[in-house]
């Protein structure tokens, strides 16, 4: 399987946010976080972050769309918003690869942060393996804690 990245454009948003939808929904059930969870994103929310910020399109051969990573960055740290994979093909190493690969593309940077779920194991183990490390606990509702992870570079 051939794995691509490009910038997404405002076109690829009904894609992106039906493929988006389908990877948060168990959480969105599972936490009932009707404010926060990009299952719940708007279409108009979907297209103002890809025109405002740097948001990759992830396509498998060349011309399916199968994710996004929506990347918040500042001078001193990128920070991951979101990466989501089409349910389909998970387990298969694409979020390893893409989480090396917007590596690669800011060298420069020396902190990387992001924030998953608390009960999202299979993210846990991936982000650690990737060398982030668990700094903070968030309680964002009566069900739902969010882990910060942290990872330095240089």
């Amino acid at each position: 399987m051939d794995i691509y990245f490009r910038e997404s454009v405002v076109e690829d948003a009904p894609t992106l946010l039906r493929i988006q939808k389908a990877a948060f929904k168990d959480d969105l059930l599972k936490y009932e976080d009707f404010d926060t969870n990009p299952a719940c994103e708007s279409i108009e929310l979907l297209e103002y972050n890809i025109m405002n910020f740097h948001h990759l399109t992830i396509e498998k051969n060349c011309n399916q769309i199968i994710g996004a990573i929506d990347i918040r960055r500042n001078k001193e740290r990128i920070h991951i918003n979101k990466i989501f994979i089409d349910q389909e093909i998970q387990n298969k190493g694409i979020g390893t690869y893409a989480m090396q690969h917007i590596e690669s593309l800011f060298t420069d940077v020396s902190l990387w942060t992001l924030y998953t779920p608390s009960l999202s194991f299979r993210n846990h183990h991936l982000y650690e393996k990737l060398g982030y490390k668990k700094v903070k606990e968030i309680q964002v509702n009566d069900k739902l804690v969010l882990f910060k992870y942290d990872k330095t570079t240089h």
